[in-house]
């Protein structure tokens, strides 16, 4: 009596099996390319990614304010620091609602060289000093009457955002609200204090 024979791959058996096959191997493949680019993606493209920020690199643009004492403010002066540029002002509602969270970011990152310089577009310092209601704050605020520094940067609306690095290049655009005590965003400031 002769053992049973094994079946008989057909043709079309054998096509689907390498199909199967290729397509696991495909699906490895694309799971090992996804880990080395997550590897290689700089701090900036991920937030970028994940909080929909456009990724700048150039030299800021000259930057100057009026402080509340009358003195002028050059972003150049405080090189040597992360500085986040906040383009706003008092009449600009969504401006006034993340004002509170800037001034926590400003709080927990206080003792790393960062400073928010918030520059604003306000005809006067009344606004402003009745905005704050005499509270004292933990940013840099500004006066450009003429908003020829929101020009130079190319803002389009308030409130827009720029993350200048200690050697005085732009990384980050942000444009109006962001969470700005988004974790994420805290241990991207940390990274790029550190020297990142």
């Amino acid at each position: 009596m002769n053992p049973p024979s094994s079946p008989r791959v057909g043709p079309t058996a054998r096509g689907a099996q390498w199909l199967l096959l290729l397509g696991a191997v495909a699906a490895v493949l694309a799971a090992l390319w996804l880990q080395l680019r997550s590897d290689r993606e700089t701090p900036e493209a991920i937030l970028a990614r994940q909080l929909d920020a456009q990724i700048v690199d150039r030299p800021a643009p000259p930057l100057e304010g009026k402080a509340r004492d009358g003195t002028t403010v050059r972003l150049e002066d405080l090189r040597g620091k992360v500085v986040f540029v906040n383009f706003w002002a008092t009449w600009c509602p969504p401006c006034r609602k993340e004002i509170p969270d800037l001034e926590e970011l400003a709080a927990d990152l206080k003792g790393l060289p960062f400073e928010i310089l918030a520059v604003s577009a306000d005809q006067s310092w009344a606004d402003i000093d009745t905005f704050f209601a005499g509270k004292p704050t933990a940013m840099r605020v500004v006066l450009d009457t003429t908003q020829s520094g929101a020009h130079r940067y190319g803002t389009e609306k308030l409130p827009e955002t720029y993350v200048v690095d200690a050697r005085g290049r732009v990384r980050l655009r942000f444009v109006g609200i962001q969470p700005w005590t988004d974790e994420r965003i805290h241990r991207y400031l940390e990274w790029l204090a550190s020297g990142g």
